[in-house]
């Protein structure tokens, strides 16, 4: 299937929703149940490696694909639930199948990292509003809203209440 981005923010609002619905994940699913999902339905070998140092000041992780398998590299020093979140990010671009960005800087520590044949995808901040302020002719700020929308949702999966009634209380 050949990757088409979203035109508008209601396309890619629906968009992550049908992907998250193929993922067909189970209730309260962690996250290696999220990455043995995306490996069944990309057909991907996945990897998540913990990397970098203070040369990833403004990335916060990236994905390396080949045909057959995909690589996160998450940066080392973040926050454990940021870390999770960021490998959701990385993992929703591969559920797109997004072709490559141009967020990395030619001159990030990551690109050691990259082989031939390899696609690259990063993750900088995004802002509270991103998919309502999004330029939605510019394609690779498109594929960075898709990811971070799926992975939001993929978070809710993760995160939900497992008892809903001792929630309650919570309002």
């Amino acid at each position: 299937m050949t990757y088409v981005p979203s035109r508008s923010r209601d396309e890619l609002r629906r968009s992550a929703h049908a992907k998250l619905l193929e993922l067909s994940l189970p209730d309260h699913a962690g996250l290696p149940e999220i990455v043995s999902h995306v490996a069944t339905v990309t057909g991907k070998k996945i990897d998540v490696e913990p990397i970098g140092d203070k040369d990833w000041e403004t990335i916060t992780g990236l994905v390396l694909q080949t045909d057959d398998s995909a690589t996160v590299l998450v940066r080392r020093s973040d926050p454990r639930w940021y870390q999770f979140h960021t490998v959701l990010h990385e993992l929703s671009h591969v559920v797109y199948g997004h072709t490559g960005c141009g967020t990395l800087p030619v001159v990030h520590p990551g690109h050691q990292h990259v082989r031939a044949g390899q696609t690259v995808l990063a993750r900088g901040v995004a802002s509270p509003d991103f998919d309502r302020l999004l330029d939605y002719s510019d394609r690779a700020a498109v594929m960075e809203a898709e990811a971070e929308r799926l992975s939001q949702l993929l978070s809710k999966v993760v995160l939900r209440p497992r008892h809903e009634r001792d929630e309650a209380v919570f309002g």
